[in-house]
């Protein structure tokens, strides 16, 4: 089994993102063949593959737009997300919780759990900073990546009404088989 595994339906939202911006044709150019077969049969809904295909696609985004293309695939993924497979989910968090931003960010695990495998979520609050630090087991994360999980992390505040930032993701350490990465969180 691979570290990092996506939920069917999470990387349907990819291809989706790349259909409605027209970007299909210029990544499939600098994905390989596997990605490529994957991207033109998705897998069944029901199942969870490897993240390869899915991380191949987020670096050609990167080589194509950079950061802020990708920034834009996780708001698309993350609300495609919430507005189906989540939605339950989230009207659970916020009604234990409250309807605020750090209602989501204290229960990434349990979100994130439903469309990516291999990722674990630590919601920081000091007297001066919040932060998210992302885990992403077996190392090796293309750095869009980091990006496009800023982007979803952004749409947390379209979920709560709230108005908030997110910090350019900060590497901390690509140590023992994992990737730390830090973001600073304000609202």
């Amino acid at each position: 089994m691979p570290p990092r595994e996506v939920h069917a339906l999470f990387f349907r939202s990819v291809t989706a993102f790349l259909a409605a911006r027209h970007l299909s044709e210029p990544v499939r150019k600098r994905v390989p063949e596997q990605t490529r077969r994957s991207m033109d049969q998705p897998p069944w809904a029901d199942r969870w593959v490897g993240s390869e295909a899915v991380e191949d696609i987020v670096q050609a985004l990167h080589e194509l737009g950079g950061a802020p293309l990708n920034l834009q695939l996780g708001r698309f993924a993350a609300r495609s997300m919430s507005d189906g497979r989540l939605r339950p989910i989230i009207a659970g968090i916020f009604a234990v919780l409250g309807k605020h931003p750090a209602a989501l960010f204290k229960s990434l695990d349990v979100c994130f759990s439903l469309a990516m495998r291999g990722i674990s979520f630590n919601y920081e609050v000091s007297e001066t900073d919040r932060c998210v630090i992302a885990r992403f087991h077996g190392g090796n994360v293309p750095e869009g990546m980091h990006h496009a999980l800023r982007g979803a992390f952004l749409h947390v505040f379209e979920l709560s009404g709230t108005r908030g930032e997110i910090s350019e993701p900060e590497l901390l350490d690509e140590e023992r088989g994992a990737v730390r990465v830090r973001y600073l969180v304000r609202f």
